[in-house]
């Protein structure tokens, strides 16, 4: 399952805040240490602000930090605030609008539903402390 740039550049900010607990962080800082973009990322990191994750102060000591412990963020949860995207890869939908001219002669859009399914699964049994290898 392809994730979008959004969800990649939420899980940088997140595992770089996890790996970095006792300390804010900039926004500027993660973009300068990653090469992405800065206004991409501040769109992000407001995202994450706004769903209680991430807590981001202003002015010259601000930055950000994770809001809750990287045990208690939940990989799946992430994945799906982030995503915006629901169609499934390819010309296979799993809303059943599906233009392929084989039709309902093709069940390859159901094998990429519960892979997909199964993905969504193994993640929502992940932390992000998972993904940092216990640190944090």
């Amino acid at each position: 399952m392809p994730l979008s740039l959004r969800t990649d550049y939420a899980f940088r900010v997140l595992i770089h805040l996890a790996c970095n607990p006792d300390s804010r962080v900039t926004v500027r800082n993660i973009t300068e240490l990653q090469g992405i973009s800065h206004n991409h990322l501040v769109k992000v990191v407001q995202h994450l602000c706004h769903a209680g994750i991430v807590q981001g102060t202003r002015g010259g000591t601000g930055g950000i930090r994770l809001a809750v412990s990287a045990r208690n963020i939940n990989v799946g949860h992430i994945m799906r605030l982030m995503e915006t995207e629901k169609e499934s890869p390819g010309a296979c939908h799993p809303s059943g609008n599906n233009q392929c001219i084989l039709g309902n002669a093709c069940q390859f859009r159901h094998l990429i539903v519960q892979a997909v399914d199964a993905f969504m699964a193994f993640s929502d049994g992940m932390s992000l402390l998972d993904l940092t290898s216990g640190s944090g």
